[in-house]
């Protein structure tokens, strides 16, 4: 090979290389799980069953890094307040904090605040599609801490629609 053609051949494959690689604007997660935004649950899907979700609101908030899920009780209005159980649902919310990555197709919480005070310091994981504006979240029940024989072996599907 000639000194200019050399040079000119290196060239070229660079630049097919650089054209061919996947190119993310965050340079880490595929367009599969971006996941940036305001998301409401709206169906569960458990044994091949799809329900929709209904019973409150939840809703997850999620920057580049981080986290944040809320839930909250549909009827608390309702509630007559004349035990500590209906004072306690009338003013109670849940959810949960932290920091979060995704690998692939792979969705990893690290919890530094949950409903269940266990959870804490822990890491979740689940796998993450999302198709236009629909999020599928899909994790082992063992993983929540089910230890029923369906619970090892039974995954859910948390189906979340974009917000915002």
């Amino acid at each position: 090979m000639t000194r200019t053609t050399f040079p000119a051949v290196a060239l070229v494959a660079m630049s097919a290389t650089l054209v061919a690689a996947p190119h993310y604007p965050d340079h880490s997660i595929p367009p599969a799980c971006r996941l940036n935004g305001v998301w409401d649950r709206v169906a569960t899907i458990q044994a091949h069953k799809r329900t929709p979700f209904s019973g409150g609101i939840q809703r997850k908030m999620l920057t580049n890094k981080n986290f944040m899920w809320a839930f909250l009780e549909s009827r608390r209005d309702t509630l007559p307040l004349k035990t500590v159980a209906d004072t306690a649902r009338y003013y109670g919310m849940s959810g949960g904090a932290g920091r979060y990555q995704v690998v692939g197709s792979k969705y990893i919480e690290h919890l530094d605040m949950f409903v269940d005070p266990k959870f804490e310091g822990k890491s979740l994981t689940a796998t993450c599609r999302v198709e236009g504006n629909t999020w599928y979240h899909t994790f082992l029940n063992s993983d929540l801490g089910d230890t029923t024989l369906a619970g090892r072996r039974d995954s859910v599907t948390e189906v979340w629609r974009r917000v915002e």
